[in-house]
């Protein structure tokens, strides 16, 4: 989705003009414009494989995929028809962020044993520390996070009622939705 970009820019100029010039002073502009590109595209290689790992195991599970969209918000999956049970709904919401999981830790290690140049380096921790704690807001058990689909899979395994487990999941993603808008406008007043 065109609406990506926003995010692209947004983040490239974050990176070459607070993150990186703080982290690795002595740098030239075009070096930390560099650098935060290439983090960028890294940064949402990192998205389009999480949405990867959902898809693959939708495949698993028997389901048709339509596609994968990466716009403002993040990226998104699309499958045609439902989870045909509760099991499968966990493994395909769990399989993207233990890709997230993964590539955070590889990312970090790399950063912490490979010896890079500090540049590089930046740039590499930046993208590690960056999937963990994406990976940490995505299970927070609210729809359409990952974490209340997770949450949602297991209501409705104990319950047997997708509607009613449903309901729940999404109820407690308004609710935390609500409570992220209290906190920002608190955060803009004081």
């Amino acid at each position: 989705n065109w609406s990506w970009l926003i995010v692209f820019a947004l983040i490239v100029w974050s990176l070459a003009v607070a993150v990186f010039p703080s982290q690795n002073p002595g740098f030239s502009d075009g070096e930390y414009v560099a650098l935060a590109v290439a983090a960028a595209l890294l940064f949402f290689s990192s998205l389009l494989l999480h949405e990867l790992g959902h898809a693959l195991q939708a495949r698993r599970e028997g389901m048709e995929i339509e596609g994968i969209n990466l716009w403002l918000f993040g990226g998104v999956a699309q499958f045609k028809g439902s989870f045909p049970n509760a099991g499968a709904e966990f493994r395909i919401a769990i399989a993207g962020p233990l890709v997230s999981l993964v590539l955070g830790i590889l990312f970090v290690l790399v950063a912490v044993f490979a010896g890079l140049p500090n540049a590089i380096d930046g740039v590499v921790s930046w993208l590690g520390y960056t999937n963990l704690i994406l990976l940490a807001f995505n299970l927070l058990p609210a729809l359409p996070l990952d974490g209340g689909r997770v949450l949602r899979s297991a209501l409705w395994h104990f319950r047997g009622d997708l509607q009613w487990a449903t309901w729940v999941a999404s109820g407690i993603g308004r609710g935390l939705g609500f409570l992220f808008i209290a906190l920002g406008l608190f955060m803009f007043i004081v």
